[in-house]
């Protein structure tokens, strides 16, 4: 029997680097072909609801917080990974001090004390090592900083006595026992390491703009947003049907009502924030206003012109789309700078 060539989509295979994946155009070409196919008027709502993006939060909104009591600080993720990576430095210097006592007990006894007194020392010194490094990764933190060390140390100090008294449990210098050893050791440091990178990710200077904060911001954003959508959607569908350019009065309230909306979501992250230089209110009127001038300059659809309606409904999809991502990106920045600047 022949079989046709049909495409059959295998694990892992690759799509061109131009595909994209419909979802991530919020339905934007199926409706615009719906709404050139089935009547421009009924469905321009559609077309510009879906290319905008504005309810899933891909435009603007939707900041992500490294923290893990919501203090959005991009200096706080940097120290964790950097005290992860000595707490990985600390451990392969302890495993060769594991190594060299294991090299002073016997296969039916424990270390020689002497091999337990050079174990300790190897255990200590890595610890002092251990604590340099954690400090060296805190230096960055001028207000919490100091507190954060003195909090890691005592995880630190804890860890010594765990690990040397580890030690001294060598039953012998089979493998199993040394195993066990290593086995426990590990634990202890895993948890010494959780500890201190929580304490880090966990700090939470006075002012700093927390989660809850930032969930209430995107919400305002959120609402704002969609009713700019709605009047731009509006005056597209206007501009199809009569053959003209955007209404420039159409337009400019538009985005004198999202001016508004965003300059009071911005003001509710608190005043500690908009007092300070970062402050982004500024960047974003600037950034609505080369919004406001992109949409009036968009050149008028032809009247019984797909493809000119086609293009003119792209156009103003795209300029909304890069003028919001610009935006978000101004207030983000602004938002993790100010947050790293109190920590």
């Amino acid at each position: 029997m022949r079989h046709t060539k049909r495409f059959r989509p295998e694990l892992n295979d690759k799509l061109e680097d131009r595909t994209v994946p419909s979802h991530l155009l919020g339905g934007f070409w199926s409706s615009e072909v719906r709404a050139l196919l089935g009547g421009i008027g009924q469905h321009v709502g559609q077309v510009l609801g879906g290319g905008f993006g504005f309810g899933g939060g891909r435009d603007f909104g939707g900041f992500r917080l490294p923290g893990r009591s919501g203090a959005s600080s991009s200096t706080l993720s940097q120290d964790a990974r950097s005290v992860q990576h000595a707490f990985q430095t600390f451990n392969a210097s302890y495993q060769s001090a594991v190594a060299s006592l294991r090299q002073t007990a016997t296969t039916t006894s424990g270390p020689t004390q002497a091999g337990l007194g050079a174990y300790n020392s190897a255990v200590a010194s890595a610890i002092s090592n251990l604590n340099t490094a954690i400090s060296s990764s805190l230096s960055n933190l001028t207000n919490s900083g100091s507190a954060l060390l003195a909090t890691i140390k005592g995880y630190t100090s804890t860890l010594q006595t765990e690990l040397q008294s580890a030690g001294s449990g060598l039953a012998n210098s089979t493998n199993q026992a040394v195993r066990a050893l290593r086995h426990e050791a590990n634990s202890d440091i895993r948890i010494a390491q959780s500890q201190a990178t929580n304490a880090i990710l966990n700090t939470q200077p006075t002012g700093i703009i927390t989660s809850t904060a930032l969930q209430t911001y995107n919400q305002s954003v959120n609402t704002a947003t969609q009713t700019f959508k709605l009047a731009i959607s509006n005056a597209v569908q206007s501009s199809i049907s009569g053959s003209t350019t955007l209404n420039n009065s159409a337009v400019t309230s538009a985005v004198s009502t999202l001016q508004t909306g965003l300059t009071s979501a911005i003001n509710g992250l608190g005043t500690p924030f908009t007092s300070s230089t970062f402050n982004p209110t500024s960047t974003v009127t600037t950034q609505l206003t080369t919004l406001q001038n992109q949409l009036l300059a968009i050149a008028a659809p032809t009247a019984g012109n797909s493809a000119s309606t086609w293009l003119f409904s792209r156009t103003v999809s795209s300029v909304v789309s890069q003028n919001l991502r610009a935006i978000n990106l101004a207030v983000s920045t602004s938002i993790q700078n100010y947050n790293n600047s109190l920590v």
